[in-house]
């Protein structure tokens, strides 16, 4: 597995997601800054130091995400990608949007912020789409920047579909 290609990818795309995210919010007019909202989750402080840790937290999510992303292209599908990347990043949007739904919200109540909601409904349906289409770009540059997977290995199908021709 390239870790180091899989690391550089995961804070590409995490960058990515918190750039399309954030801009979608400030165009909307709602507060759609992940890096602020982790922050006061984690911290409590709505300050620079809350989003600060929030930064750190949210790019350390997407380092996690892509060596996920790396191990399936490594292991499962054989093969890395854009085309695969975005293929994993469905299943990845939904988690991750459900989750955002399931984050303790006593902190971001305490500091007079509105809870975002699963898939950040409670900022609007653009801020939705905009959490959607962010992740499924997450894993289209995890894909891309990743690349082909180094196992080299063909997927236990098209093993199946090679030794079938042969006969």
């Amino acid at each position: 597995m390239k870790i180091s290609r899989a690391i550089v990818a995961g804070v590409v795309g995490g960058a990515l997601v918190l750039a399309v995210v954030g801009l979608a919010g400030r165009l909307g007019g709602s507060h759609a800054d992940l890096c602020a909202l982790t922050g006061v989750i984690l911290t409590g402080r709505a300050d620079a130091v809350g989003w600060l840790a929030g930064c750190a937290a949210q790019l350390a999510v997407a380092v996690t995400a892509a060596l996920v992303y790396a191990a399936l292209f490594e292991h499962v599908t054989r093969r890395g990608g854009a085309l695969v990347g975005v293929a994993i990043a469905v299943p990845h949007a939904t988690v991750a949007g459900l989750a955002v739904g399931l984050l303790p919200v006593a902190r971001l109540n305490d500091a007079g912020i509105t809870p975002p909601g699963m898939f950040l409904e409670h900022r609007g349906v653009w801020m939705v789409a905009a959490f959607v289409l962010a992740h499924l770009l997450f894993g289209t540059m995890v894909g891309l920047l990743y690349g082909s997977a180094s196992s080299g290995a063909r997927s236990p199908s098209a093993a199946l579909l090679t030794h079938r021709r042969e006969e």
